[in-house]
């Protein structure tokens, strides 16, 4: 095994050019604090687009030279595509390169680990940038979409501080707040922070287009509650579908217990006692 400890940090390629990895490759363009920005994609429309654009500085058409070319690989793939990613990579791990990743789910990579017997590779970050909106794809990256998201990264085996380190700066110079936070928990936490939210609110527009309410009132959809809520369920099916899946234990048991909260709220509503009910919407205020 490699040290890496006085490797320094000068190319880094970003696999997967869609709107994070894209918006990836544009703010660590604009900070300049690397001395080159490769960018990889399989669709080579997407990486002629990134080009022309200047989103990056070279595109590699293939991904083990752009690996073996590369100081820090960052991984912005949709789930269902990461291990055919993990594949490629996995002759470079524990050497001098340093990899992480974007994905919202650390389920797929944590099993092709321990399934292939990597779980000791101390050059795999695990990363998750809070930050996104309901669009996708290059055309709707945005330079500025990691400014101030809160970021998750955790280290698969033990806390390799100079790896870590490493992709800590990274994500600071795009003005991240980064929270080091143990692997096995990560996708607990995010079915209550984001994957709950996402399903909830593809739950209420698909509700609220059976009831024909956005053809009748098509204001609806530009402002107001409704708008606020449904808002992400315009997020891509597809992606979504499989961050769905892939954390489909902790996802279904939060639901749960979310559909017993609204079942209590249900009787209160239903109830005579307002006293209670006032009381019930006093607690949910979000505690800050």
């Amino acid at each position: 095994m490699s040290n890496t400890e006085n490797i320094q940090i000068n190319k880094i390629l970003v696999v997967g050019l869609g709107l994070i990895g894209a918006s990836l490759c544009r703010a660590l363009k604009n900070n300049q604090k690397y001395d080159k920005v490769l960018g990889y994609d399989c669709d080579r429309d997407i990486t002629n687009y990134a080009l022309k654009n200047n989103y990056v500085d070279e595109v590699s058409l293939d991904l083990k030279k752009g690996i073996n070319d590369s100081d820090l690989i960052v991984i912005c793939v949709p789930v269902h595509q990461i291990k055919y990613i993990l594949n490629i990579a996995k002759d470079y791990f524990n050497t001098e390169k340093i990899f992480t990743d974007t994905l919202s789910t650390k389920n797929t990579i944590l099993e092709f680990m321990n399934n292939n017997n990597f779980l000791d590779t101390k050059n795999f970050v695990l990363s998750h940038p809070m930050a996104g909106t309901e669009h996708y794809g290059i055309k709707n990256s945005k330079s500025d979409l990691f400014f101030e998201a809160v970021t998750f990264i955790s280290s698969l085996v033990d806390l390799n501080l100079d790896n870590i380190n490493k992709v800590k700066n990274m994500w600071e110079s795009l003005n991240c707040n980064v929270v080091l936070i143990d692997p096995k928990i990560h996708d607990e936490y995010l079915a209550i922070i984001s994957h709950a939210p996402h399903a909830i609110s593809f739950a209420l527009s698909k509700n609220t287009n059976t009831q024909y309410l956005s053809k009748k009132f098509p204001e609806i959809n530009l402002k107001g509650s409704l708008s606020g809520m449904t808002r992400i369920a315009n997020s891509e099916p597809e992606a979504w579908a499989s961050i769905f899946k892939d954390n489909r234990s902790n996802l279904t048991k939060y639901i749960d217990e979310y559909l017993e909260e609204l079942g209590e709220l249900k009787s209160m509503i239903a109830s005579e006692n307002d006293d209670a009910l006032v009381s019930y919407l006093k607690k949910s205020k979000p505690i800050k």
